[in-house]
């Protein structure tokens, strides 16, 4: 399995979430070979980023070029079963969105089986380029760029949009996964490469401390039969809105398009949970996010005690697809669906 993963080189801490995935694959006897491809690009910093981008397109080609080759060269010598290539689909420099447009070098020397572009909450990104560390002069020189909300979005979605591009292009899967996800999450898909890959809905306003807990840990097992989208590893500022218009404007909308059409839309499945027995109102978003999920033709789930809306159980949700509780709906995936928790060890702690 060979998955390439893209995302903003900068405010993500996605080099520590991939070399977790790394470490944990290997305790289950996977070995994943990894390759940083702005570290190689840079020489692990003697060869200062900014240096880089501030040379000619033509330049910065050929470095690109070269090391896609070296990469694909030391995977084809070693023979590598398992491997994790992290290179940027964008890099944001002096306000301008510049593309690493190397998806014939990609498909011919890397040639992935998969690519996932991994994100994370906005502002947890802004306050990272707010704190560079000293001795990298990349990241500050961003830092000096002072990003906005807005400006960090639209760099996020670049990289999700060209990654999906590239992915349409050499005919493999793209998804979209969050760095705060569980590690496990992307192990999975080495484990097996055709696992089904979950979006878990539920309100989100709403937050029953108790229940809370319950949708957790039905989250937690659903885990066991693929890999899961929680909208919830997406952290929720605990301040107050951004104060700027064009910021909150954003926020609100990539909050809405991240959810319906990066996740639902990219996802095998969607398992709605609403295990309230005093009938709160349901989530707007998760009934929006079924109902994108019933247009993409993916498979519904709900779990909601005795469900009587007709809209629920004949529109929303697929006929038979509706449990009261959470023991139903995973004995009718065991039993009717045929999906084995095969995935079990892998989340044996809560």
């Amino acid at each position: 399995m060979r998955i390439l993963v893209t995302g903003t080189i900068a405010g993500l801490e996605d080099h520590e979430w991939l070399q977790r995935v790394c470490a944990l694959g290997k305790q289950h006897g996977i070995a994943i070979a990894y390759f940083d491809m702005v570290a190689r690009m840079t020489s692990n910093g003697e060869k200062p980023m900014e240096r880089l981008l501030g040379t000619t397109d033509y330049i910065l080609e050929l470095i690109r070029e070269r090391e896609y080759e070296r990469i694909g060269f030391e995977i084809e010598k070693n023979d590598y079963e398992h491997v994790i290539v992290r290179a940027p689909a964008t890099v944001e420099w002096n306000r301008i969105n510049r593309k690493f447009k190397d998806s014939k070098y990609i498909s011919e020397f890397i040639n992935p089986d998969m690519i996932v572009t991994l994100i994370d909450a906005e502002w947890l990104v802004q306050q990272r380029l707010e704190k560079p560390p000293a001795h990298d002069l990349f990241l500050r020189a961003i830092k000096e760029r002072n990003h906005t909300i807005y400006e960090i979005l639209s760099w996020m979605n670049e990289e999700v949009s060209l990654s999906e591009d590239w992915a349409k292009m050499m005919k493999v899967r793209h998804v979209v996964m969050a760095v705060r996800e569980p590690p496990q999450n992307l192990l999975t898909f080495f484990l097996d490469p055709n696992a089904l890959l979950i979006y878990a809905s539920y309100s989100m306003t709403h937050a029953d401390p108790e229940v809370r807990k319950q949708i957790t840990q039905l989250i937690h097992k659903l885990r066991w039969y693929g890999a899961v989208i929680d909208p919830q590893s997406i952290e929720i500022s605990t301040g107050t809105d951004p104060t700027d218009k064009k910021d909150r404007e954003a926020t609100y909308s990539f909050t809405v398009h991240r959810d319906l059409h990066w996740y639902v839309g990219k996802c095998d499945a969607t398992v709605a949970i609403h295990p309230y027995l005093d009938r709160p109102p349901l989530s707007t978003g998760m009934m929006d996010e079924l109902g994108h999920a019933r247009d993409y033709h993916k498979s519904r789930y709900m779990i909601f005690p005795q469900a009587f809306s007709p809209f629920v159980t004949d529109s929303y949700i697929e006929k038979g697809h509706v449990f009261d509780t959470g023991e139903q709906f995973f004995a009718h995936l065991e039993q009717e669906d045929h999906l084995p928790p095969k995935f079990k060890p892998l989340y044996t702690e809560t």
